[in-house]
């Protein structure tokens, strides 16, 4: 290929990828899910491909960049809209200890075996499993880990803290009861709408998202903000 040739590839496939990603919107390389992953090097060797391979053309590269671009927009949109389609795009957190208590079940899921499991652990300075409390595998593979309760002691007494739930847990997300998570939380739709109502709401509608804390209190995003303010 001529010079000019060189240039030209190049200055194409660099200006299609820049709007790609941009399109595609900001992540972080720890960020990003397998699915994103997959799809930001397979875009990347287009792009290289476009650039220094004679045999393909620069139509067709273009072409196979757009492709990827829109299926990516359209998978993000697809997930977005369904927490189903979500889970099966993107897949789901797995907790892998609950109440300090090792998920053996859960370790399966996620294909980790107890040396990978130990070593992630200890990625977050964790030297034992009895340090832990809840232990979840989230989707970009990294490791969210909460400590065991703190026992506090003070005048020769041990407090330690009560906690009416072990975790803060989702209950309502884009505007949609999650009932499983009532479920093991032991509560139920009437629960939820009784404190809602407490705090003011009438209607599911109105809220976004909702958050059980550990305490029994509500966090609440509501779905106007203004209706936070009345």
């Amino acid at each position: 290929m001529s010079f000019n040739e060189v240039f030209f590839r190049v200055t194409c496939s660099f200006f299609v990828l820049f709007l790609s990603t941009r399109l595609m919107g900001k992540k972080e390389i720890s960020q990003l899910d397998v699915f994103t992953f997959i799809t930001a090097i397979t875009i990347g060797n287009i792009a290289a491909s476009v650039s220094t391979e004679k045999t393909l053309s620069i139509k067709d590269g273009i072409l196979g960049i757009i492709g990827w671009t829109v299926y990516t927009i359209l998978m993000g949109y697809i997930s977005l809209k369904s927490k189903t389609a979500r889970r099966f795009i993107l897949g789901e957190p797995i907790i892998l200890v609950r109440q300090g208590k090792i998920m053996e079940e859960a370790l399966k899921k996620a294909r980790l075996d107890t040396d990978q499991f130990q070593g992630m652990l200890r990625n977050e300075n964790i030297y034992s499993l009895n340090d832990v409390e809840y232990a979840i595998f989230e989707i970009d593979g990294s490791l969210s880990v909460m400590k065991t309760k703190d026992i506090k002691t003070k005048k020769n007494k041990i407090w330690k803290k009560t906690l009416l739930f072990p975790t803060s847990t989702v209950v309502v997300s884009d505007g949609k009861v999650n009932e499983d998570a009532l479920t093991e939380l032991n509560l139920d739709k009437k629960w939820l709408y009784a404190q809602l109502e407490r705090a003011g709401i009438q209607s599911i509608s109105d809220v976004f998202f909702v958050e059980v804390q550990t305490d029994g209190s509500l966090y609440i995003d509501y779905r106007d903000d203004h209706l936070k303010e009345n």
